[in-house]
């Protein structure tokens, strides 16, 4: 199977067409904070990070311990190498640390930030706060990337927050014209009708789970080239 392919889906489509909103918004007029969000296996978090390596994008992830100041300091760091600003991360409190972020981000205005497992920051006003400050601030693109519910959890948390979001968009499952186009896309066999039928049946639209039938199909089919896809009982290897 090929790797590292960003398949224009409709999903990936949306989500573009969500940044591209962001990107050529009025700026004096509207903040750049966007969501992305959906159910699990939808491929929320494979989009952000192989369309923000592809655009030279700033890509982070938070975790469950990610507090404030380890979120200034990731980004910080990241935008240190992307702009090339010297081998030494300047160290301080987090609000010093944000200052110089908002400094550096205001020099370079066409900055884009995908932040992902944006649920954990729910629990830190200060790390929403921080993002909220870099959006007002600057001239910055900010994506959130979170779980089925970050809408509805940003709308309870801070309604004023919520209303800066300037597009949302809900990651759908697959349709079987979505799974036929990704597995002409990745897979190394010949892709027909009935595989692409398998395939979906099996995943139910789910992304991660198509692939993982995918890679299943293209196994058998390598080492059985005259296998009946139709017959492949692929239960107990979902």
């Amino acid at each position: 199977m090929k790797e590292n392919k960003l398949v224009q889906i409709n999903n990936v489509l949306e989500a573009d067409e969500c940044i591209r909103f962001l990107i050529n918004r009025p700026k004096r007029e509207m903040v750049g904070l966007g969501m992305l969000y959906g159910a699990p296996g939808l491929g929320k978090t494979t989009y952000a990070q192989r369309m923000a390596f592809q655009r030279g994008y700033i890509y982070l992830r938070l975790e469950s311990t990610t507090t404030p100041k380890a979120f200034m300091v990731a980004l910080l760091s990241a935008l240190y190498r992307k702009f090339r600003l010297g081998a030494f991360i300047p160290t301080g409190s987090a609000n010093n640390l944000l200052q110089l972020i908002l400094h550096i981000l205001e020099d370079h205005k066409d900055t884009v930030i995908v932040i992902d497992e944006i649920d954990y920051a729910f629990s830190h006003e200060k790390l929403l706060g921080a993002i909220r400050d870099i959006v007002d601030v600057t001239l910055t693109v900010v994506i959130l990337v979170g779980m089925q519910g970050a809408r509805d959890r940003l709308s309870q948390i801070n309604a004023h927050y919520f209303d800066r979001c300037n597009y949302f968009y809900e990651f759908q499952f697959l349709s079987k014209q979505d799974i036929a186009l990704v597995a002409r896309e990745v897979m190394d066999i010949e892709v027909t009708d009935e595989v692409v039928e398998k395939i979906d049946f099996n995943s139910g639209g789910n992304l991660r789970k198509a692939m993982k039938v995918m890679y299943i199909i293209e196994s058998i089919c390598q080492s059985c080239p005259d296998a009946d896809i139709s017959g492949m009982d692929l239960g107990r290897a979902l």
